[in-house]
């Protein structure tokens, strides 16, 4: 622990302490953790309520809870669209594109995963940190699927669901179908909204795993900077700051 302190303070290492993650985001970040921890937490209660021994009001509750979620869910979904086109530097879409210097995807995640496996070292023989002051450039290969499609994809099946199941918003003429179309629809929204909370717990687990190599290889300061909004950053990360905080 001494030793990580040691190396967050050491200005031949580090440059500058500054802002990078704004307000918004980080209220974004941890209120949108909140939520889909709920939504798991009320899908595993009233998917598994035989086994709970659970009788049907509670699981009726269970499962209106878990679409009243759904829509906060959407709410913060759109929240960080609208940052990723209109929010500080690091919340936009440009800080979610792993492409730089006129290289592809693939060519980019080849350099990434070998710099995270080899990562350089310096004058002490210590691993250098990314020079990316935002998102980390590796991570932006689980980031932006996240928000482009997966995000999406679970708000839209969620909503088609709620209609589906209750006749709520945003069609609940859907709740009226016939029989033979309302159990095919149901069948195909439900099977594609459970698959992506799978996949959904898929990216945490990764998104922790990373966070924990990346904080353990690089002594950085990377989970509390989503507290206080603040990173670290070694000499190569700031002058990338300043050109995107001040092109």
């Amino acid at each position: 622990m001494n030793d990580r302190i040691s190396l967050l303070n050491d200005p031949d290492r580090y440059s500058a302490k500054l802002p990078v993650w704004e307000g918004r985001l980080r209220l974004w970040h941890w209120t949108n953790l909140l939520v889909i921890t709920l939504l798991i937490l009320s899908y595993l209660i009233f998917d598994n309520h035989k086994l709970l021994g659970l009788p049907k009001p509670q699981t009726v509750f269970f499962q209106k809870t878990h679409i009243i979620l759904g829509y906060l869910f959407v709410a913060l979904l759109l929240l960080r669209l609208h940052l990723a086109s209109k929010g500080a530097p690091f919340s936009r879409w440009k800080d979610l594109d792993p492409r730089h210097e006129g290289k592809g995807f693939v060519t980019v995640l080849r350099e990434e995963i070998a710099l995270h496996m080899r990562p350089a070292t310096d004058a002490s023989g210590l691993p250098v940190p990314d020079p990316d002051p935002g998102h980390n450039r590796l991570g932006r290969y689980l980031y932006l699927p996240l928000l482009v499609v997966i995000l999406p994809l679970q708000a839209i099946t969620g909503l088609l669901w709620a209609s589906l199941k209750f006749g709520w918003l945003p069609l609940p003429f859907l709740h009226t179908l016939s029989h033979p179309a309302f159990s095919a629809t149901k069948w195909v929204v439900s099977n594609i909204h459970a698959a992506i909370l799978y996949a959904i717990l898929g990216f945490i687990a990764l998104h922790l795993l990373g966070l924990v190599k990346y904080e353990l290889t690089f002594a950085s300061d990377l989970f509390s900077s989503m507290i206080h909004g603040k990173k670290i950053l070694t000499k190569r990360a700031v002058e990338n700051y300043q050109k995107e905080v001040d092109p």
